[in-house]
């Protein structure tokens, strides 16, 4: 008897499996590849916001200190941790108001004003060396 595992590959078919091989590697490469293609193109089209590094307004109102942002009007200054506790958020900025919840701030004047238009106090811009500071002995009692 012949012995079958001598012949050449034309004749036992394993050209068609080696073909199959290469066909089955090629298309994982490609579908690898299309998926990771995918997800860098899904990562980059979602929309993140890019906050720059942004220069705080300051403003002192009375005795109440606010930083103004972009799109907060914190308060609640803690002298201990150097923050602002509460953040309102500003809701429109005109050319003569932003508006703040139901208050707004005059622009022009730099009057705070609360719904029915009562003048709450009047607010004056500083700088962040104005804020104040916790004195060097900290509490007495």
């Amino acid at each position: 008897m012949a012995n079958l595992y001598c012949l050449p590959y034309e004749n036992r078919g394993d050209e068609v499996l080696f073909m199959k091989i290469i066909f089955s590697s090629i298309s994982r490469l490609i579908f690898s590849y299309s998926k990771f293609l995918a997800s860098l193109v899904f990562l980059t089209s979602i929309g993140t916001f890019a906050h720059t590094a942004e220069i705080y307004t300051y403003l002192k109102c009375d005795d109440r200190y606010y930083r103004l942002t972009g799109t907060y009007l914190e308060s609640n200054y803690n002298v201990r941790t150097k923050k602002f506790k509460y953040k309102h958020i500003i809701h429109a900025y005109t050319e003569n108001y932003i508006s703040v919840g139901s208050n707004k701030i005059d622009r022009n004047s730099g009057e705070y004003k609360n719904k029915n238009n009562k003048i709450i106090c009047i607010m004056q811009k500083i700088t962040v060396k104005d804020l104040p500071e916790l004195n060097a002995e900290g509490k007495l009692f």
